[in-house]
């Protein structure tokens, strides 16, 4: 797993974890935070993977 999808999954964990504990970030929809740092990290996944050359 590439490093940056590594942290934008932990940083979407985190925000999830604020949403599920009821606390309020200002100014953040924890939530909706949560799906942009989720969607990124598999962005950045599937852009790694289908780099990869394979047979070389």
């Amino acid at each position: 797993m590439d490093v940056l999808a590594l942290v934008l999954t932990v940083a979407a964990m985190i925000m999830f974890v604020f949403a599920a504990s009821g606390r309020e970030l200002r100014r953040f929809n924890e939530i909706a935070l949560g799906l942009v740092f989720l969607t990124a990290a598999l962005i950045c996944q599937f852009t790694s993977v289908t780099n990869t050359h394979i047979g070389r």
